[in-house]
């Protein structure tokens, strides 16, 4: 939400838009964030970790794709493919709680850390 209404600000204000550094400095801030989120999952299993890394990609990405057109598109694919998992994960621990046993795979780790 906080992304999406900064968006809109920028489009509707009658004020001067930000510099461009300041949207890539706030995605940049984003993905260090996600990054420490990404090591507290690395003792859940391999979906989560394979979602926060994915994640963790694309704040990076869109980072560098405010000043990059090329990352911009790129970073929308990982996009997909970040809420493309994040989806089966939602999918798969509701049928393998429903099932009662792992019915869809999401890689459960076997040595904790």
């Amino acid at each position: 939400m906080g992304f999406a209404l900064f968006e809109i600000l920028m489009v509707i204000s009658p004020l001067n838009p930000p510099a461009k550094d300041g949207k890539a400095v706030w995605l940049a801030v984003w993905g260090v964030f996600t990054l420490l989120n990404f090591i507290g999952t690395l003792n859940a299993n391999r979906v989560v970790q394979f979602v926060f890394a994915s994640l963790t990609l694309l704040f990076f990405m869109l980072a560098i794709g405010v000043h990059s057109h090329g990352v911009h598109v790129a970073a929308g694919y990982v996009g997909i493919v970040c809420g493309g998992s994040a989806m089966y994960l939602g999918w798969a621990e509701v049928m393998n709680e429903l099932a009662g046993r792992e019915l869809l795979y999401i890689g459960p780790v076997k040595n904790k850390v």
